[in-house]
């Protein structure tokens, strides 16, 4: 099922002005509207550059399908943990600190999968 086209507003005067049409990317069949070729940044850019610090570290291929991996990691093991922690009483802290790791390990695995190259090595950061 395919849907209209984005359209890039970045730059515009006014709402009313006739807007370009930008196709969508498409691949294997799914529609990926993360960043398009007209905008400069995707729509993690901003809170990616937020959370991390230093200068950006290179771009790598490999970068993409172990912050994939590694953030549905993070958030089975810490719903896991939070089960764990419902369990027993006076685990109110372990469980919100779970909870905050749950986050960064949805917030990887979405920036994996909709963020720029350039969102996935920052938020990754440096590694080997």
């Amino acid at each position: 099922m395919r849907r209209a086209s984005h359209v890039c507003d970045r730059g515009k005067a006014g709402p009313t002005e006739n807007r370009e049409r930008v196709p969508p990317r498409v691949m294997a069949g799914w529609q990926i509207s993360g960043m398009h070729s007209r905008c400069k940044n995707c729509l993690y850019c901003g809170l990616v550059n937020y959370v991390s610090l230093g200068d950006p570290p290179p771009v790598k291929n490999w970068k993409r399908p172990l912050l994939a991996i590694a953030g549905v990691a993070l958030t089975v093991c810490t719903v896991l943990a939070l089960r764990f922690a419902w369990e027993r009483d006076g685990a109110t802290f372990f469980a919100a600190v779970s909870s905050v790791v749950m986050l960064i390990g949805i917030l990887g695995f979405v920036i994996s999968a909709r963020g720029c190259d350039l969102c996935v090595a920052r938020f990754l950061g440096r590694t080997i």
